[in-house]
């Protein structure tokens, strides 16, 4: 959609006025670099409801718990899973992300192969696209069997579970998977846990890590709306970190949620309270009266004098805080003081709020 060339030249010429959403949304896409980037198509599962591949995988170190297990005790546990699988040629895949970088690696026959992906994608991304690169690999070999090892329990489960909904490089997973069993190839499936020294776990992990040559692939739009929703995140925090002179800023300093008060009555006031604005400071806008004034300290009444500065309080601030010296953030912030409504109730302004 785009704007006729009257509506245009209007716009431009007069900046105050907002943009329509289509328009808005096109200058956030832009400066993201979002429009270079291809998403998966939704596809289905190409295979009859009573003909879907069953995936299981095998878990020689269930019974084991990393946390409390000594790493010598998995590596002696894979050595004998080896030792029981040894005409499976092992491969290992891994995935790795940090903030500034997502590659896949994988390990087959002595050989290390790695690929670099879009910063966009998730983990269970980069464990998935390891997994595919694999079974792509896997090909290109004259053996018969392979067990493929990973560490990553929730892209196994993923494919332990295929359906239309799932993770559109699950499908693509399975429809090779099944291609590679038609031809008579035998693919196992392990999970091994990561960081205990197994070497070829531990390979495939630095060279996810390290990995240069990019892996041109559609990205997944469950992983684009999510890296998409952070981005649109950081811009409101940062155009909120300018709003310097605002009293909710310095309340809620950060983006994000807060809970709900369970009570409407006290959920309907805690705003009021946050923002500074209520029937008793600010009723005189309605009226056009002069701004009410604090009776002691002669200064204009506002919610934060009456909570935090106002001395004619102190002794109630002491009863129901344990201090007369408190902060606007710890009475009305994310967690309120427990205490805050009966303050106002004692002050006899609840009803004004």
């Amino acid at each position: 959609m785009t704007l006729p060339i009257g509506l245009g030249r209007l716009y431009n010429a007069r900046p105050s006025n907002v943009l329509p959403f289509c328009e808005r949304i096109k200058r956030s896409l832009a400066d993201s670099g979002f429009p270079n980037v291809q998403i998966c198509p939704i596809d289905f599962i190409s295979f009859a409801p009573w003909d879907v591949p069953q995936i299981s995988f095998q878990n020689p170190f269930s019974e084991f718990h990393k946390s409390t297990t000594a790493p010598a005790v998995f590596q002696q546990l894979f050595c004998y899973h080896r030792l029981q699988f040894s005409a499976y040629v092992p491969i290992f895949t891994d995935g790795s992300k940090t903030s500034s970088h997502v590659g896949c690696g994988i390990v087959v026959a002595q050989e290390i192969f790695s690929r670099k992906l879009h910063n966009m994608c998730s983990v269970l991304t980069a464990e998935l696209m390891a997994i595919l690169f694999a079974l792509e690999k896997i090909s290109c070999f004259h053996n018969q069997k392979f067990c493929i090892y990973s560490d990553s329990m929730s892209a196994l489960e993923a494919l332990s579970h295929p359906h239309d909904r799932a993770h559109p490089l699950v499908l693509d997973i399975v429809c090779l998977l099944r291609n590679l069993q038609s031809r008579g190839l035998e693919i196992l499936f392990c999970w091994i846990p990561s960081q205990v020294g197994i070497n070829g776990n531990e390979s495939a992990d630095a060279a996810a890590k390290s990995a240069t040559i990019y892996f041109e692939r559609p990205l997944p739009y469950s992983d684009v709306k999510k890296w998409f929703s952070h981005h649109i995140k950081s811009l409101w925090q940062e155009l909120w970190d300018q709003q310097t002179r605002n009293k909710l800023r310095t309340i809620h300093p950060l983006i994000g949620m807060w809970p709900i008060v369970p009570m409407r009555t006290f959920d309907v006031k805690l705003p009021r309270l946050r923002i500074g604005h209520s029937r008793l400071t600010h009723k005189h806008l309605l009226s056009g009266e002069r701004c009410p004034a604090c009776t002691t300290c002669q200064v204009d009444l506002a919610i934060h004098h009456i909570l935090v500065e106002c001395p004619v309080f102190n002794n109630h601030r002491f009863r129901f805080f344990n201090s007369v010296s408190v902060n606007i953030r710890d009475l009305v912030g994310e967690h309120p003081h427990p205490q805050i409504f009966t303050f106002l109730n004692a002050i006899g302004i609840f009803n004004f709020i």
